[in-house]
């Protein structure tokens, strides 16, 4: 971890001619210094439990097996399918169960002080540290990101920007109830901080050299190079700068400045009908936890490494307690029903009973550290949202799209609040009535 972190005051501190070699840093493999570090987890887990955590959110689909040599005590790790040479890492197991942990679960690294939160009358959150990322970037970054969207009668829309008010709103919300908040972003820019000219030519000079970096709908069958064209590399390189080098910036921003118990990722969610400008009439929820790697995936290095980190952690159980909870809240406020995703390609079912939340292989929640839930709320081109969006946030209550409502970035940060106090303090929720959930992010 400290290589991304160090990657990070590279980009930073990088002059034009430094731009590659920066990216480069924090694009990189794991090294075998990092590697050596998961033994850090020795006697963290049993075999039977590592096994079930594959098997059920992590690898359902058997990718990293190939790379792994499981005995009764330890697990080797393999820098290639076929288990070749030595291992670079290896952690062993523990032979008896551990006790039953405690409800609700705390992410807490090793090491750090086992403090824990202490609810106070009008603060249910008081000791909780919760990080917050307002996904993508927004602002005149939205287009390369392909994040923005024009609908013909209505507007555009950056999803960046809508993203960051919800954080904004969010993080007063949690401080209000005695949260430690940590907002990754406040602007629409990337944390990466290079010129865009700059970060263009560095991005597409390291893919020529380093196609497996290449997004996979610019690849060709093969696994090679398929940016035939300028511009199909320019566009690779945007998405290589925009999400996996991002995704990496806000982690090591996140890992060098504050160990958060729980991380949540804002997006708005939209069908795929919504690049092309065109409208749904319906409207659904999701909530994603890591998990559901692709063999395909497993082929960077960097993504198995990532994914037994946080298998090691044990992320889920706070994870979906968290989702769980949040996911109820927005069914409560929004009546939307799920996103039926449930068991497939790239997704698992966590919870047997609630199939809004699933697991899924997704930046952000990969590349942070601990538990992360990456809220996915509101189809952005169903025309009640769109307009809910496009009005802007206000206190109290509005005539939006024929109805009086509350401001949907306020809707929103509420539900997350809601959601969080019923997981860390449900003491402090109200009786059966749903005023809580309902009114939370609206004073």
């Amino acid at each position: 971890m400290l290589g991304w972190v160090l990657g990070l005051a590279a980009v930073r501190a990088a002059s034009p001619n430094a731009s590659r070699a920066a990216l480069e840093t924090l694009l990189r493999d794991p090294t075998a210094e990092e590697w050596g570090a998961l033994s850090r987890f020795d006697f963290a887990v049993t075999r039977e439990d590592f096994v079930a955590r594959l098997e059920t959110v992590f690898d359902p689909a058997r990718g990293l097996r190939p790379y792994l040599r499981v005995s009764a005590v330890q697990v080797e790790v393999y820098a290639t399918p076929r288990c070749e040479g030595r291992p670079v890492a290896v952690f062993r197991f523990r032979q008896a169960p551990a006790a039953s942990p405690s409800f609700p679960p705390l992410f807490r690294r090793a090491g750090a002080p086992a403090a824990v939160p202490h609810p106070t009358a009008g603060l249910p959150l008081a000791g909780l540290r919760v990080a917050i990322d307002p996904a993508d970037i927004g602002g005149s970054w939205a287009k390369m990101e392909d994040r923005s969207v024009e609908f013909r009668g209505f507007g555009r829309i950056n999803e960046g920007d809508l993203n960051l008010v919800v954080g904004e709103i969010l993080r007063d919300e949690l401080t209000r109830d005695g949260a430690s908040v940590f907002l990754v972003r406040q602007r629409a820019e990337p944390v990466l901080a290079l010129s865009r000219s700059d970060a263009e030519r560095a991005a597409e000079a390291m893919l020529r050299t380093r196609p497996s970096l290449l997004p996979g709908m610019f690849r060709n069958p093969d696994g090679t190079q398929g940016t035939d064209s300028p511009g199909r590399l320019r566009a690779a390189a945007d998405m290589l700068l925009t999400k996996t080098a991002e995704a990496r910036a806000r982690a090591a921003c996140l890992r060098r400045s504050f160990h958060p118990d729980i991380t949540i990722v804002l997006q708005f969610d939209a069908t795929p009908e919504s690049t092309r400008g065109l409208l749904t009439r319906v409207n659904r929820n999701i909530f994603f936890l890591d998990g559901a790697y692709l063999p395909a995936e497993l082929g960077d290095p960097s993504q198995r490494f990532r994914l037994l980190t946080k298998l090691l952690e044990n992320v889920t159980p706070a994870e979906a307690a968290v989702a769980d909870s949040i996911s109820e809240c927005f069914r409560t406020a929004t009546g939307f029903p799920p996103v039926l995703y449930g068991n497939s390609a790239n997704t698992r079912l966590v919870l047997p009973n609630n199939p809004y939340v699933v697991s899924r292989n997704l930046e952000l929640n990969r590349d942070h550290d601990g538990p992360v839930v990456v809220t996915e709320p509101y189809f952005m081109n169903q025309p009640e949202t769109l307009a809910r969006l496009l009005a802007g946030d206000f206190l109290g209550k509005r005539q939006v799209a024929g109805k009086l409502r509350a401001s949907i970035f306020r809707e929103y940060a509420g539900c997350v609040v809601a959601g969080l106090v019923a997981v860390y303090h449900p003491a402090a929720l109200p009786g059966p009535d749903g005023e809580l959930t309902l009114n939370r992010g609206l004073r």
